[in-house]
């Protein structure tokens, strides 16, 4: 989906069984990102070059259904990875190993005769879930991973991740905030990476938070 400033950007998962590793998505999220984007203005920057706007002129805005190696949120202008929240119940676990064994990103260690999770490690991906024979890690809300100022081009960059992962209604506030900054910051030769992170600098702007 396209607009005349944005572009979205979904992968199949994005789609109620598209694919089998994709957490469900908050009702209606993926419709409201697309209204946003719709509603959104041609900055005032640009509206005066008197053609279409070019593919890395407009706001590119990816969303991922899972975080199992897409990466195209990684180099997008704003890039939402949904997430699935997971939680180990100590009382429940049975020691077996099987979810130690499966994850990718060695996030589950046994301690004494139970499963523990370290969070800074997992990446939300759910196939713990699949294989736990006691059922003892249950799947939360999904959220998103939140990526910004990635680019491709003659100068590429892999775009900043915030610490916080956000749940529906705060991502769609930051992709409003975005739209908001591209249509009053943005100008010829100037990508939407500039604006987060002027003259390349580290950080992020204050008006990416609520």
């Amino acid at each position: 989906m396209s607009s005349d400033a944005c572009i979205l950007e979904s992968c199949r998962g994005v789609k109620p069984g598209g694919c089998r590793f994709a957490p469900p998505l908050p009702e209606g999220f993926a419709e409201a990102l697309e209204g946003l984007l719709a509603r959104a203005p041609v900055p005032a920057g640009l509206a005066g070059l008197g053609r279409p706007l070019r593919h890395h002129e407009r706001l590119r805005l990816s969303l991922c259904a899972c975080p199992n190696g897409c990466a195209r949120p990684h180099v997008a202008d704003v890039g939402l990875v949904a997430v699935r929240e997971v939680a180990v119940d100590a009382a429940a676990c049975t020691g077996c190993g099987a979810c130690r064994d499966v994850c990718p990103d060695g996030a589950i260690t046994m301690e004494g005769d139970a499963a523990a999770m370290d969070a800074a490690r997992c990446l939300g991906c759910g196939q713990c879930l699949a294989v736990c024979p006691a059922g003892a890690i249950a799947a939360g809300s999904t959220r998103f991973r939140v990526v910004i100022g990635g680019r491709l081009g003659r100068r590429p960059r892999l775009g900043l991740e915030l610490r916080h992962r956000l749940d529906g209604q705060a991502a769609q506030g930051l992709v409003a905030r975005c739209l908001d900054a591209h249509a009053r910051l943005a100008r010829p030769g100037r990508r939407f990476g500039d604006i987060v992170c002027p003259a390349g600098q580290p950080g992020l702007p204050a008006w990416i938070w609520p």
